[in-house]
C-alpha cells in the first residue's frame, strides 16, 4: 500500500484558504473606520462652547470679544475658574450646567465668584440655589424687544428669544427683566448681590454662532459679556463631578468589589491559557516533505470516529473502500455507480440486489456490534466476488 506524502502548502495555497478572513477582516476594518469617523463628526459639542464653530457653539461671539480688548480665559472646572478670577480681578463670569456636572452648592458658588455673573439657562435647582426669586416660564421663539433700559443694554433694541424664558416671581425683589413680558417671561433677568450682579439669561440664542448676526444680537452679547477688560468663559466638565477639581481615578469611582474581581479574572484567563497552552513536549524539527505512514492516518481517523461516535461515517468510509475494490475486481471504471457494481457482483455470486443494496447503501448501525457485523458482512462480501472471479 503507498504512502501519502505532506508537501509544504504553497504561498497562493494559503492566501486562498485565508481569502474569506482577510476579507472579512477588512470589512470589520473599514465598518469600525466609517463608524468612528461618523460619531466624531456627529458629536455637537455642549451648547455655547467658546471653542465650537458649530451653530450652537459661541466660537463667533468669543472671536469678537478678543476683538475689542476683552481678554476670554475659558475654563473647564470649578478650581480653574477661582485660579482665573484671581489673577484679573474684576471681571465677568459666564458659566451654565447644562450636563450637570456641578451640585447646587457650587453652582451657588460660581454665582458669587465675580463682580458681573451671567448664569445661561439655570434649571429649577439652580434656580433655587441661586435665585428663588425667579421661576422658568416656558419655551420662547421669534424675536423678543426690550423692555426696560438698563446700562448694560442700551443699543439692543430686539434680540433673538429662546430657547427659554423666566420671570420674577417676588416682587419685592431687587431684579430687572427685560426682553419679553410678564405673561410669557423675559429673556435677561438682572439681580443685585450686593458686591454681584446676577445675570440670569434663557435667550442663549442670541448668542450662538447660528444667530449671533441677526436682529440686534450681536450688540446685545457684546455689551453682556463685554462689561468689564476680563471674561472667564466657564464651561463645566466631568472634572467638577469629583468636588475637588480633580479627575478621579478607577479605583475611587468604582465599587470596592470590582478590583479585585477584576484581577481575579485576569489571573483565571492566564491560569487558562497556560493550562490550555501547554505542549507536550518539546517541538520536533523534521524537514519538509514528511512522510507519514497510512497506517498511522487510518488509526488516527478510527480513534476520531470512535471519539465521536460517528458509526455510520465510519460504515460509509468502509463502504467507499469496499465499492472501489469490487468494481476494480470487475474490470468496471472507478467512476462506476453504486447501482452498476450491485447489478453486476449480484449474479456472480447469485445474491438478491435488495440484500447487496442494504448491505452497501440503506443499513445505519446503531451500536459497535452492529457496526462490526456490517465491517464483517463487506469482507466476507469482496472474498466471495474475488473467489467466483478469480476461482482457485
Amino acid at each position: 500500500m503507498s504512502t501519502p506524502t505532506v508537501i509544504t502548502p504553497r504561498i497562493r495555497t494559503t492566501l486562498k484558504r485565508a481569502l474569506f478572513w482577510i476579507i472579512a477582516a477588512a470589512f470589520l476594518l473599514s465598518v469600525a473606520l466609517v463608524s468612528l469617523t461618523t460619531v466624531g463628526t456627529a458629536v455637537e459639542g455642549p451648547p455655547l462652547d467658546p471653542t465650537s464653530p458649530r451653530e450652537s457653539g459661541t466660537l463667533a461671539l468669543a472671536e469678537v470679544l478678543r476683538d475689542q480688548g476683552v481678554e476670554v480665559t475659558v475654563t473647564a472646572s470649578l478650581n480653574d475658574t477661582r485660579e482665573a478670577i484671581a489673577e484679573t480681578g474684576e471681571s465677568t463670569l459666564f458659566f451654565s450646567n447644562f450636563e450637570g456636572y456641578l451640585t447646587d452648592s457650587q453652582v451657588e458658588e460660581a454665582a458669587g465668584l465675580a463682580r458681573t455673573v451671567v448664569l445661561a439657562e439655570p434649571d429649577l435647582a439652580a434656580l433655587l440655589a441661586v435665585a428663588p426669586e425667579v421661576a422658568q416660564a416656558g419655551a420662547s421663539s421669534g424675536t423678543v424687544t426690550t423692555a426696560c433700559a438698563p446700562p448694560l443694554v442700551p443699543t439692543a433694541a430686539e434680540i433673538t428669544a429662546g430657547p427659554s424664558n423666566l420671570r420674577v416671581i417676588d416682587t419685592d425683589a431687587d431684579a430687572t427683566a427685560c426682553y419679553g413680558n410678564d405673561d410669557d417671561g423675559f429673556g435677561l433677568i438682572s439681580l443685585n448681590r450686593g458686591t454681584t450682579e446676577l445675570l440670569l439669561i434663557g435667550a442663549t440664542d442670541a448668542l450662538t454662532n447660528g444667530d449671533i448676526a441677526l436682529a440686534d444680537n450681536a450688540a446685545f452679547a457684546l455689551q453682556l459679556l463685554g462689561q468689564h477688560d476680563s471674561l472667564i468663559w466657564y464651561t463645566p466638565s466631568f472634572v467638577d463631578v469629583s468636588g475637588s477639581g480633580e479627575v478621579q481615578t478607577f479605583d475611587e469611582l468604582a465599587p470596592d468589589w470590582v478590583l479585585p474581581a477584576v484581577w481575579l479574572t485576569i489571573l483565571t484567563l492566564l491560569t487558562a491559557a497556560l493550562w490550555r497552552g501547554r505542549r507536550f513536549g518539546p517541538l520536533v524539527i523534521e524537514k519538509l516533505p514528511v512522510t507519514v505512514r497510512s497506517s498511522e492516518t487510518m488509526q488516527g481517523r478510527a480513534r476520531l470516529y470512535e471519539k465521536t461516535a460517528a458509526r455510520l461515517h465510519t460504515l460509509d468510509a468502509l463502504r467507499i473502500g469496499s465499492l472501489r475494490r469490487l468494481a476494480a475486481l470487475c474490470g468496471m471504471a472507478s467512476t462506476a455507480s453504486v447501482d452498476d457494481v450491485i447489478n453486476r457482483i449480484g449474479p456472480l455470486i447469485t445474491q438478491p440486489v435488495a440484500q447487496l443494496r442494504t448491505l452497501l447503501v440503506d443499513a445505519s448501525p446503531t451500536s459497535d456490534g452492529e457496526l462490526l457485523a456490517l465491517s464483517d458482512e463487506l469482507l466476507s462480501l469482496e472474498q466471495r466476488v474475488e473467489r467466483a472471479i478469480r476461482p482457485t
